[in-house]
């Protein structure tokens, strides 16, 4: 095996959403490349396709979209998810979205040609993916929806109960514009909750 116990790792973390067997497991990790980032390289730029859907290992990862010189950030990930420009992933063309590694990172990737030959061995292969999918999809998802309903504090609260790691982790520039204020916003808003 390419990378011991990967595949039990992954099991893991799915088996909440998905039970599959560990051997579907270890074939997935067999067909993914370990992939290193420094803090602030680019895993994948903007207006190029996504070749990867990565699962972090260790490390956070950020998307972007920059419209107009402001850039926002879309979505934070830590160590034990996945993260890719799934849209492009999906089509395989290019997105205006771009991943940056927010601290040194290391991803196990797997390629859409890699991933494709595996969802045709098998339909357990294709539930695994629709697994990963829907995880991708219900992240983006919510992140819709709290942008929609909550004010700026109750996304802070939720992100600090939810995801304490990722206040402790994550520069507090790209927490401001993920919950959609100003850093200068986010510093009064950690204030007022602080006392």
């Amino acid at each position: 095996m390419k990378y011991p116990g990967i595949g039990k790792h992954l099991k893991s973390v799915f088996d909440p959403y998905f039970k599959v067997d560990i051997e579907l497991w270890n074939s997935f990790a067999e067909n993914m490349v370990l992939r290193k980032f420094k803090k602030n390289q680019i895993l994948k730029r903007a207006n190029e396709t996504e070749k990867y859907l990565n699962f972090i290992l260790k490390g956070s990862v950020g998307t972007f979209i920059s419209n107009n010189g402001n850039e926002t950030c879309i979505s934070l990930s830590i160590n034990d998810s996945f993260i890719s420009d799934y849209l492009s992933f999906l089509k395989q063309k290019p997105s205006l979205i771009y991943a940056t590694a927010l601290e040194n990172t290391e991803v196990l990737s797997i390629s859409f040609i890699k991933l494709s030959a595996l969802y045709s061995r098998s339909t357990t292969g294709v539930w695994l993916g629709k697994t990963i999918a829907e995880q991708l999809f219900l992240q983006r998802q919510q992140i819709q929806i709290d942008l929609l309903t909550l004010t700026a504090k109750e996304r802070y609260i939720k992100l600090l109960s939810e995801k304490p790691e990722i206040i402790q982790r994550i520069s507090l520039k790209y927490i401001a514009s993920y919950i959609g204020i100003t850093p200068e916003s986010l510093s009064r808003l950690r204030n007022q909750i602080v006392r």
